[in-house]
């Protein structure tokens, strides 16, 4: 590869995951100040309704925003499919115990939702005006609908083609949907490919980095040769390695 195909390469990647760490700092800030509002209006009832209601408009990745008590009782939802979760105990879930247990922000890995299907949340504790904890507003959304509009943007007309996955190896965004989901650590599809693995170890722990390694091209026609790079974007600890890859 030229010098100039990697500066272009560098130049996508990086523009890519800021456009991604952008939307995700959004969907932040507004969980943030919707948990601010919260805590004057309460945690259910008319004006809780229309806080939610706001919040889950904000992107169309959006599944639904709630309230929780401290308890991980569900008390206020939205959108209108999202009510169904009024009443339910969601406390057994790993990122609404955590929220609960450290009144701290997080943003959570990909997981099964209440209302079913995957997805991530951010979450953020309520206080009252006193500074009294009485539960936590989660924002859930699919990953793969906030990241495929910006990386097939970024991808259009170019020789290159992106994956993003969580620091465990689970792919949010590729080009084949039938590889999102996946746990590249875990699927017997890549059992053959030991550079994967390898490559999966890096990513694991380097927020950026360089590899080449062999897979299938887009659409498992053929065994190729390939080289990517990646960066990170990501909230609260919680990490996406965003990736760009392109055959040589």
């Amino acid at each position: 590869m030229t010098d100039t195909s990697r500066e272009a390469m560098h130049r996508l990647l990086g523009e890519a995951t800021g456009a991604i760490q952008a939307t995700l700092s959004n969907l932040d800030a507004s969980t943030s100040d919707a948990a601010t509002a919260l805590g004057t209006t309460g945690l259910s009832g008319p004006l809780a309704d229309r806080v939610l209601n706001r919040l889950a408009g904000i992107h169309p990745a959006i599944l639904s925003a709630v309230t929780f008590d401290q308890d991980g009782t569900v008390l206020s939802a939205e959108p209108e499919d999202a009510k169904v979760l009024i009443g339910q105990e969601i406390g057994y879930q790993e990122a609404v115990s955590g929220v609960l247990d450290t009144k701290e922000p997080l943003m959570s890995k990909l997981f099964p939702l209440a209302q079913g299907g995957y997805g991530v949340v951010i979450e953020f504790p309520v206080f009252s005006a006193d500074g009294t904890f009485s539960g936590a507003v989660s924002t859930a959304f699919v990953p793969y609908d906030l990241i495929a509009p910006i990386l097939e943007n970024a991808t259009g007309n170019t020789p290159y083609s992106f994956m993003v996955l969580q620091t465990d190896g689970r792919i949010l965004y590729d080009p084949d949907p039938e590889e999102v989901g996946k746990e590249t650590l875990n699927e017997t599809l890549y059992t053959d490919f030991p550079e994967i693995l390898d490559v999966m170890s890096q990513l694991s722990v380097d927020r950026s980095g360089h590899a080449t390694y062999s897979f299938y091209d887009t659409g498992f026609g053929k065994i190729v040769r390939k080289e990517c790079y990646w960066e990170t974007a990501g909230r609260h600890g919680t990490e996406w390695r965003v990736m760009i890859i392109r055959e040589i």
